[in-house]
């Protein structure tokens, strides 16, 4: 499976397995979240086309990132920001599989972390990293964008609950800069599909997206959000994270690499398939990461989130048999 989590049965989500392989907050979906869901099914949102109009919307998103409106775009979760770049990119890998790209390279795998750097004109790539973990400094970030000649497309899905710091607050002094992200990953709402751009670039972005693009359970729930409110979640989600990373130290008998991010890369010494076989009957499942360009068949990628020390230890006993 290259993602998405366990797959659905019967049309109904897998709730018999404890699915590592889906990079989720580990604090969960907050209850604001939840309330205006709920909301929403009690007022009947549902039987209401959304406005064409997203203005409500790039309100909140303005105030969570301290950005100007007019540089917002709204999609239907960032795989369709994705879809409409094209090819035209030069991607390193590893990298999300689902970039697009004419060109790539590879980063550097220095022991236990993976080194990227940016190179090409047009650089399409995740920060931090999907699925190493790694991250790329502001002033790495900065310095590439400083030469007006490159465009960079920076995918921070996993930013706001990673320990790193966005380069949002660069996109108004650079106009080849595009941030790319969605609350998929930070609210833990992937069901409700939104993305967003922030950047120069986002006015044309949306001319090429479809009017009703979010639904109006999605329109509803963003835009009655509480900035304040999300502004802190995301703030006590680094800490459960760095929490979390403290955790695991030196518990694996297996290859962790370094990571910012709320999910780690693994490798075994047996192909993750026979790894995963093994979990699955127990009742667990971790991302199989060898169809990522530059890995390897003993890669995985898994995520962090309570019970991660019970899943290490399974592995344990697996690699270890």
């Amino acid at each position: 499976m290259k993602h998405g989590g366990y797959p659905w049965v019967k049309g109904k989500p897998p709730i018999n397995i404890n699915d590592f392989s889906v990079n989720l907050n580990p604090l969960g979906t907050p209850k604001f979240i939840e309330e205006l869901i709920e909301d929403a099914i009690r007022i009947k949102v549902y039987k209401y086309y959304p406005p064409e109009n997203l203005k409500d919307v790039k309100t909140i998103i303005a105030e969570i990132y301290n950005v100007e409106e007019e540089l917002i775009g709204v999609f239907n979760g960032t795989s369709e920001i994705i879809n409409m770049l094209g090819d035209n990119f030069t991607v390193p890998q590893p990298n999300y599989s689902e970039y697009k790209f004419s060109e790539f390279y590879y980063a550097e795998e220095l022991g236990d972390e993976f080194k990227f750097t940016l190179k090409g004109r047009r650089v399409l790539t995740s920060n931090p990293n999907n699925p190493t973990g790694s991250l790329i400094g502001l002033t790495e970030i900065e310095e590439f964008v400083k030469d007006d000649k490159n465009e960079l497309i920076l995918d921070e899905s996993f930013i706001d609950i990673s320990n790193g710091e966005s380069a949002v607050k660069l996109v108004n002094e650079y106009k080849n800069l595009t941030v790319i992200n969605s609350f998929t990953k930070s609210l833990s709402i992937p069901g409700l599909r939104f993305g967003f751009s922030i950047g120069h670039k986002s006015r044309e972005l949306e001319k090429l997206a479809p009017i009703w693009r979010i639904n109006s359970i999605t329109y509803y729930v963003i835009s009655n959000l509480n900035p304040k409110e999300v502004k802190e979640f995301f703030k006590l989600s680094k800490y459960k994270v760095s929490e979390l990373q403290d955790r695991i130290k030196n518990l694996a008998k297996f290859k962790i690499y370094k990571s910012y991010a709320p999910y780690f890369l693994a490798e075994f010494n047996l192909p993750t398939s026979i790894v995963n076989s093994k979990l699955i009957k127990m009742g667990y499942y971790i991302r199989d990461a060898s169809n990522f360009i530059g890995l390897r068949s003993t890669h995985a990628r898994i995520a962090l989130k309570e019970g991660v020390e019970k899943l290490i230890s399974l592995i344990n006993d697996i690699v270890s048999s």
